[in-house]
């Protein structure tokens, strides 16, 4: 019983071979016989296809279904019988398991020009078409770019490897690059012939066969000979009058197509032939509308452009000199020179010269010069130019130039030059300077900043900021006494030479009909001396106010030079003297009796009038904390 079903399987299988194998085959290169006399075209063309188990496809210009014909054919194939039964006026094209027939483009050999009593021709025009294969296999290969460098003429093949391409030029020689990652690249030379159809198969070398592979190729005679695919040369002829030659080069790196812009303006064909193809074009100018209608056509991506213009969006290779775009530019490679956008450039390898955008500039390669935009410019490499945003300039590399924006400055690499923010500016580590209308942030600063706040791990200079977390530097908690018999608390923080001072000083005890209180910012400078005494100076100005009521103005400015003695670790005690400055306004209620009654013990200078002046020595004592 188990052998009668094995051998029903295998009658099964035997049965089905034949099937399988026609299926796979393409439609052109099925082998059918036929007998078919005295009957319609439509009639034949239907026994053909049945018994080549496909479908054809055709309008009722192209085949005349009424016309009488005969065909005869033993093991034949399919095109060589329809050849034969439209006397080479039809062209094919398969698509899935549909052969499409369509009428042959007549050969041209058009604009003749008069030169004496002969005419010249001045340009030839042919299709050609065919499939490309595995040379090792013979298996088709989908989506290999066959071009023209000249024209930039280009295809993609097909299912089962179809290809069919126009092709134009001004002698009877005609060149055609076939390009796929995977394969060596190939360039095939062809002559005009009369009709301006050539069939052409090309098959394709892997750009690393294994040893051993035997491959079956023709000698010079026309005669099949086996070679072992490791010691296939370089050239051999695969069409007779046609040299094909194979070329290595490296593949480009596709980076632009795979930004929210590149998604959408970018399509398949265009990332396909880019991928494809290992080459690259110059022209002096080209036009685009929106991709890929345009002057470099679909091949636009791998044109290098002296000047480009797009009227809303362009993609191109390269632009060497300027471009102007209504909406985007998308550049695949490098830009020298400049770049104008109504909304966005987007520039895949290098930028050298300047941007221009409505709102942002996005660069993936290096940027040395400069860049403006409505928004943000967005650089994913190192960059060395002046950057200006209304909103963002964001680097993800390093940073050398000046940095200006209306609300963030990022640099995630190192940074050289200067971040200008009106909110805030961040940075990893930053030989330079930092402004902000709120916050710095770095790493590792060696220079300044100055902001509301700022933070750093280590700042080598400068911090000025109402506070300031530096977590290698200064944070003092001060307490304090004065001449003016307030008693203070403050906050000193900053890079540890140099600091900030945010204070509070009271008198003591609190009297509700009125008690001198002040508060005020100070910057300062402090010394080491040795590991117990420092040298400390600071600056700043305090507003006086009787219970924090005033609204007249009463400064008091104060300068104190005084030495620090740390007792041991977060713990020190401080003297200063004081030479201070007071204006008052002799408006102020409080002036007669509180105000103007401050310093007079050792004044050394007065002036009168609306608002008076007084200059004093004084002092400060007392215990500083961590």
């Amino acid at each position: 019983m188990q052998m009668k079903k094995s051998i029903f399987l295998m009658s099964l299988v035997l049965l089905c071979l034949p099937i399988l194998s026609k299926a796979q085959t393409p439609i052109l290169e099925r082998r059918i016989s036929v007998q078919i006399v005295n009957q319609t075209l439509g009639k034949a063309l239907t026994v053909i296809s049945e018994t080549g188990k496909f479908n054809f496809s055709y309008s009722a210009q192209v085949v005349k279904t009424n016309k009488i014909v005969s065909v005869q054919a033993e093991s034949r194939t399919v095109k060589e019988i329809l050849d034969n039964l439209f006397n080479n006026t039809v062209t094919y094209q398969q698509i899935g398991n549909h052969l499409i027939l369509q009428k042959k483009i007549p050969a041209k050999a058009s604009n003749k020009i008069d030169a004496g009593s002969e005419k010249k021709i001045s340009r030839y025009d042919i299709v050609v078409n065919g499939y490309v294969r595995d040379v090792l296999n013979g298996d088709p290969i989908y989506t290999v770019s066959l071009y023209n460098k000249t024209t930039l003429a280009n295809t993609l093949s097909g299912d089962y490897g179809y290809y069919k391409i126009a092709l134009v030029s001004t002698t009877p020689e005609f060149e055609l690059k076939v390009t796929h990652p995977e394969y060596r690249d190939t360039v095939i030379k062809l002559n005009y012939v009369e009709g301006g159809v050539i069939d052409c198969n090309i098959n394709l070398m892997p750009l690393n066969p294994k040893q051993g592979s035997i491959v079956v190729i023709e000698d010079e005679n026309g005669e099949p000979i086996m070679v072992d695919s490791g010691r296939l040369q370089i050239e051999t002829d695969t069409l007779p009058g046609n040299r094909l030659a194979w070329v290595d080069t490296l593949k480009q790196k596709i980076k632009v197509e795979e930004t929210k812009l590149g998604q959408w303006f970018v399509g398949t064909y265009q990332k396909v032939s880019n991928r494809n193809i290992r080459d690259s074009f110059s022209r002096d100018w080209q036009f685009t509308f929106i991709p890929p209608l345009s002057t470099n056509g679909a091949l636009s991506g791998l044109v290098e452009n002296k000047f480009s213009f797009n009227t809303l969006v362009g993609y191109n290779g390269g632009v060497n000199g300027a471009e102007f775009g209504g909406l985007v530019n998308i550049v695949r490679r490098n830009v020298t020179g400049a770049q104008f956008a109504g909304l966005a450039n987007i520039v895949g390898g290098k930028t050298q010269g300047a941007q221009f955008a409505g709102l942002f500039n996005h660069n993936i390669g290096t940027v040395e010069g400069f860049q403006a935009a409505g928004l943000y410019n967005l650089n994913l490499s190192e960059i060395r130019a002046v950057q200006a945003a209304g909103l963002l300039n964001i680097n993800t590399s390093s940073f050398d130039g000046v940095q200006l924006a209306g609300l963030l400055n990022l640099t995630a690499g190192y940074g050289r030059g200067m971040q200008i923010a009106g909110l805030l500016n961040v940075a990893n580590e930053l030989d330079g300077g930092q402004i902000a209308g709120l916050l710095n942030v770095a790493r590792k600063v060696r220079g300044f900043q100055i902001g509301i706040v700022n933070v750093a791990d280590t700042c080598e200079g400068i911090a000025i900021g109402i506070v300031n977390f530096i977590k290698n530097g200064m944070h003092q908690l001060e307490l304090s006494k004065n001449d003016l018999d307030q008693y203070g608390l403050a906050y000193r923080s900053g890079s540890g030479r140099f600091y900030s001072v945010v204070s509070f000083n009271s008198r003591y005890p609190y009297v509700d009909s009125g008690t001198l209180m002040s508060y005020g910012f100070s910057i300062g400078w402090r010394a080491k001396l040795n590991k117990t005494f420092y040298l400390t100076t600071d600056i700043g100005s305090q507003h006086l106010t009787y219970n924090l009521a005033s609204e007249h103005l009463n400064l008091l400015n104060r300068l104190n030079v005084g030495v620090e003695i740390r007792l041991f670790k977060g713990f020190a005690v401080f003297g200063n003297g004081s030479l201070n400055h007071m204006i008052n306004q002799v408006s102020d209620p409080r002036y007669d009796t509180g105000f103007s009654k401050l310093g007079n013990e050792n004044q050394i200078w007065s002036y009168g009038g609306n608002y008076t002046q007084k200059a004093w020595l004084g002092y400060q004592f007392g215990v500083r904390l961590f």
